[in-house]
């Protein structure tokens, strides 16, 4: 009787260690995870891709098109990141739509961050919808508020380390461009503050300590265009025609140069009416490339100073769009050269048309003879357009 006590005295104490040990086994594991998933890193090949969804603009339940566009993009690309580029939802079931619009990128187990847009924020407060990311993407979510005494939210930066893992290889920025400017008396759109840029040099001259004194290559992912696209691509003019065409004082015709961009612009470019240094901090710090949407129809890439400056159309078939442009930003990155990177646009016409796409089966698709006309006129916009394209557009003036 009494060996019988003692015997499961001891059993129990053992199952009690074992299950402790376990616990303890399955806590790493999901640090271990977690860790993985915040740790970007060059690949063995040394490339590191981001695929862009940019102006999804939706409400649940987002437009078949939407869903199965994102969804065979990533299966095509298979990206090492995605960045969902600002006006990402709209209308009053964010939680839902925040759900679906994230499913596909969490179900090819590809980590993603985000920023907000000027319409994200209309029926939620960015806090909450915060939290909406993080319920529906878990670890694979990395988006985090890493400035929170600056303005807007969710202004951070995600470091790549190279494909040894021995160094940062290469820095994105994530900044929140805010909704409508708080000066009323300039009015129009919102635009990046000087704490959100004195946050930027902050961390960039920290980045810039850890590497030896030089500073990390990097890009830049916000919603809307900064003012000085219009200094590289319209023509300034010696008199004002309208509050819309003036930045920093300076009055544009609306019209850009054929020759100083690549891709197409359907519709004058709508930044801030002002701007605080964030470009020149871009210049200064290594930014080679600043990724945008906002303006839907745009599909474009154009420099200034040295820096990219790439507006990507949208994803989304809800709001307003063109088969002309809408697709998918995919970027590509070299660890062998990072002054450089390699763009392009998965479009909504020639993904509907591949051999095995659902596209065309969607509700809200268009028939493949459409798409296949669409695809003929693109072909025939960007051929005459390349004639006038020249070959060097970077400008510094």
């Amino acid at each position: 009787q009494n060996f019988r006590g003692v015997f499961m005295k001891i059993f129990r104490r053992f199952i009690c260690f074992s299950l402790s040990v376990m616990m303890l086994m399955t806590a790493f594991s999901m640090f271990a995870s977690a860790e993985d998933a915040a740790a970007l890193k060059f690949g063995s090949d040394g490339k590191f891709q981001i695929m862009v969804f940019a102006d999804i603009q939706d409400d649940a339940p987002v437009k078949e098109t939407t869903i199965t566009l994102m969804t065979e993009a990533l299966e095509k690309a298979k990206p090492d990141l995605v960045v969902y580029l600002g006006d990402n939802t709209i209308g009053a079931g964010m939680e839902d739509t925040i759900k679906e619009i994230v499913a596909p990128t969490v179900a090819a187990g590809v980590p993603f961050a985000f920023v907000y847009g000027n319409h994200d924020p209309e029926f939620g407060e960015k806090e909450e919808l915060y939290s909406y990311y993080k319920n529906a993407g878990g670890d694979l979510c990395l988006t985090t508020d890493a400035a929170p005494d600056t303005y807007g939210f969710g202004n951070s930066n995600l470091t790549i380390k190279s494909s040894d893992g021995k160094k940062t290889a290469f820095n994105l920025w994530f900044i929140d461009s805010g909704s409508s400017n708080p000066d009323k008396e300039v009015g129009g759109y919102d635009y990046v503050h000087e704490d959100q840029v004195s946050w930027m040099k902050s961390t960039a001259e920290k980045l810039r300590a850890e590497n030896g004194g030089e500073y990390v290559p990097s890009m830049l992912f916000q919603h809307i265009i900064m003012p000085e696209v219009y200094e590289i691509l319209y023509p300034k003019l010696p008199f004002n025609i309208g509050k819309d065409y003036t930045m920093n004082g300076v009055s544009y015709f609306p019209v850009p140069f054929f020759t100083r961009h690549t891709g197409i612009i359907l519709e004058p470019c709508s930044p801030s009416f002002n701007s605080v240094g964030q470009f020149d901090a871009c210049v200064e710090t290594g930014v080679i490339a600043t990724f945008h949407g906002h303006d839907h129809v745009n599909d474009f890439t154009t420099n200034y100073k040295g820096v990219h400056i790439v507006n990507i159309p949208t994803v989304g078939g809800q709001a307003y769009s063109d088969a002309i442009s809408r697709g998918v930003g995919v970027i590509t990155l070299d660890e062998n050269d990072l002054t450089a990177f390699d763009y392009k646009t998965l479009y909504m016409f020639d993904m509907a048309l591949e051999e095995d796409s659902e596209i065309l089966e969607c509700e809200d698709a268009r028939s493949a003879t459409y798409y296949k006309f669409v695809r003929l006129f693109r072909k025939m916009l960007n051929g005459i357009h390349n004639i006038f394209v020249t070959k060097n557009y970077e400008y510094d003036r």
